[in-house]
């Protein structure tokens, strides 16, 4: 049974924070990694492609980082 604070996988896609375990989080991770991929591929390997693939890495790291947190305190 879901609970109530868990959302859906479009809820952890779109949320600042990260997602409630550990395995939706690396979900959410392959998915934007594929939104990069879609990038890179319309755009070409240009400097602004590069920008948003450093900024894209960085957030989703410090997301995890903040879910281990989280997770280890669940756990």
């Amino acid at each position: 049974m879901k609970q109530p604070d868990e959302g859906n996988l479009f809820t952890d896609l779109m949320e600042f924070g990260p997602a409630p375990t550990m395995a939706r989080e690396i979900v959410v991770a392959v998915i934007s990694l594929g939104i990069v991929a879609v990038l890179f591929a319309i755009v070409g390997p240009e400097l602004p492609a590069f920008v948003a693939l450093g900024v894209i890495v960085a957030f989703m790291g410090g997301r995890f980082v903040i879910g281990l947190r989280q997770w280890e305190q669940r756990s």
